[in-house]
């Protein structure tokens, strides 16, 4: 309950000033303009190791065979992290979309 305190007095002030329609609209654009947010994020990580190394994920995978120093493997890594967060977040983003959310 006391979530739902929190969260009416957060969004209450959008909808009273004609931003949003109401609560659940308001509070789903937010939602939605967060995992937007974070994919970009996630995207541009990517982008920076597309660049640095010239080639997707899985071509720089493939290379890496019996060549990885310490530095390659922590790219790889963080690459791949990337790629899984992004995956992650747009799953969050498709399931948010498709809710019928109503209170």
């Amino acid at each position: 309950m006391k979530t739902e305190k929190i969260l009416t007095h957060l969004i209450k002030p959008l909808v009273l000033s004609g931003v949003y329609k109401d609560e659940t609209v308001a509070l789903k654009d937010i939602v939605v303009t967060h995992i937007e947010n974070k994919i970009k994020s996630y995207d541009k990580i990517i982008k920076i190791f597309q660049r640095r190394y010239g080639k997707d994920f899985d071509a720089f995978s493939k290379y890496l065979k019996n060549k990885a120093t310490p530095e390659l493997e922590d790219d790889w890594m963080e690459w791949n992290g990337a790629i899984e967060m992004k995956k992650a977040w747009n799953e969050a983003l498709k399931e948010v979309i498709e809710s019928k959310a109503t209170v």
